[in-house]
């Protein structure tokens, strides 16, 4: 074995990570307001960026609550998708409230001359109870424990044990407060404030309050026919119970806790002026950067300055001129990708989502010579503005089906998705249309499709089985 050291000239190939490679990577998936917080502390942190103050600012980008989008994409393609029982009153996915009793509340508050917390409101309501002394202490404990549904998550007994008082008094104070408005508030669970509600509203239907308390999980189901048997009551019977549980509130704290909005702000806007589309990237009102010439001049003539100083300044000076490089890079790749999108897209963007083609990143990065991963990023957390809506870049992007109509003999998944929502929203609700009829419907479109696609499609869209929606719809009409 020959273990002598050698000096072997190799010849390889290697990507190298650069940093100003790794800094453009970095900020490719940024959305603007990131991009904006990012410049920000740059601007502080580097003393050789500077803006420049020539350029004045546009005012503040206009926001947009993400909840006002998707309440408006909700409108726009879900007004058909009937929430089913188990969206309104799921015991381990509790997601929205029953229609009757948010508008009740609603209504109470908007009537309000002054806006209140829910726990001013409780309390003042606890200040004419017959609640006293070390009571209304309790009380008080209780209500700051209080989570943003109206909750309290832990037990009589662990309430006991922490406050050092007995069962009976937490079990007293309770139930005070559960009688206060909203009513159901300071249960522990959606069940337990339903049967409250159920308590305090219908007294006298012991069927109602055994029903909550024994039977919510086969409701959730709509297994009305179960329950008749283990009630031993008709099927109306418990169809009538359903419709009035559905009014009642399963989280009583939603409407009196403000939640803090998220808002995002549109990083292209998308016209049509005179049958050509006009690309605006929505970065003015970004600050606009430059080197310092103070420092960069001070690094050129180097007199009388420390060696640790001209390192600094020299790093510093890279670090920005690699950030204005990459803002450019950025801004330049976003509408590269942009432009092509509109290229394949051109149908939908004049006519709607029922024109959107089926689109992968990898179609973008072959036509601009980009990678997929770079694709990826620039399109990640953008939104963009068009006639339609704002939308997110990759939504642009769907696998497609098979279509004899469609020119390129495929149609896009969204498109199909439209054509599902659409279908339902038409039904007779008498007659709901099942999965193998929606096949046929949108065979007849020339588009092919399987049954298991279509109930894929469905369940994507919260759209219920025909014979769920059928029971929704009749509890709805009571």
């Amino acid at each position: 074995m020959n273990l002598n050291h050698q000096l072997v000239q190799k010849q390889t190939q290697k990507l190298v990570m650069t940093q100003d490679l790794r800094q453009s990577i970095e900020l490719l998936p940024l959305s603007t307001l990131e991009l904006a917080d990012r410049i920000s502390a740059e601007l502080v942190e580097n003393p050789m960026l500077e803006e420049e103050p020539g350029s004045e600012r546009s005012k503040s980008p206009e926001l947009y609550s993400v909840d006002d989008l998707k309440r408006k994409e909700k409108n726009d393609f879900l007004k058909n998708s009937d929430p089913g029982w188990q969206d309104s009153f799921s015991l381990d996915k509790p997601q929205y409230r029953g229609t009757d009793a948010s508008d009740r509340n609603q209504k109470y508050i908007e009537s309000s001359p002054n806006a209140q917390s829910l726990s001013e409101h409780l309390l003042w309501q606890l200040r004419i109870s017959s609640l006293k002394g070390k009571e209304m202490e309790i009380a008080e404990i209780l209500i700051s424990m209080l989570d943003d549904r109206g909750f309290i998550s832990q037990t009589q007994g662990e309430l006991a044990t922490e406050l050092g008082v007995s069962t009976k008094i937490i079990k007293k104070v309770l139930e005070q407060i559960h009688q206060l408005d909203p009513l159901g508030i300071g249960a522990g669970s959606i069940q337990e404030t339903l049967y409250v509600q159920a308590k305090i509203l219908k007294p006298e239907d012991k069927n109602l309050h055994d029903l909550i308390l024994n039977y919510l999980r086969d409701l959730e189901k709509l297994d009305y026919k179960g329950i008749s048997k283990k009630m031993g009551l008709p099927v109306e019977a418990i169809e009538a119970m359903a419709a009035e549980i559905k009014k009642l509130e399963p989280f009583p704290a939603t409407l009196y806790t403000p939640q803090k909005p998220d808002y995002i702000v549109p990083d292209v806007i998308i016209r049509e002026i005179e049958g050509e589309f006009s690309i605006l990237l929505n970065d003015e009102w970004l600050p606009k950067l430059k080197i310092n010439k103070e420092y960069k001049g001070m690094l050129k003539k180097g007199a009388g300055a420390k060696d640790s100083d001209k390192e600094y300044i020299s790093t510093k000076l890279n670090s920005a001129e690699w950030l204005i490089r990459s803002v450019n890079q950025r801004r330049q790749t976003l509408y590269r990708v942009v432009s092509a999108i509109i290229e394949l897209q051109t149908e939908f963007f004049r006519k709607g989502v029922r024109f959107l083609k089926p689109l992968t990143l990898k179609d973008i990065a072959e036509r601009l010579d980009l990678h997929e991963s770079t694709v990826s990023r620039i399109t990640s957390n953008k939104y963009v503005q068009t006639s339609w809506g704002i939308l997110e870049l990759k939504w642009f992007f769907s696998s497609g089906l098979k279509s004899k109509s469609s020119e390129g003999g495929m149609e896009s998944s969204k498109t199909i998705h439209d054509i599902i929502r659409i279908l339902v929203k038409e039904e007779d609700p008498e007659n709901p249309l099942s999965d193998q009829d929606i096949v046929e419907k949108i065979e007849s479109k020339g588009i092919e499709i399987a049954r298991r696609t279509v109930a894929k499609y469905r369940k994507i869209l919260k759209i219920l089985p025909s014979n769920q929606r059928k029971k929704v719809k009749s509890l709805e009409a009571r």
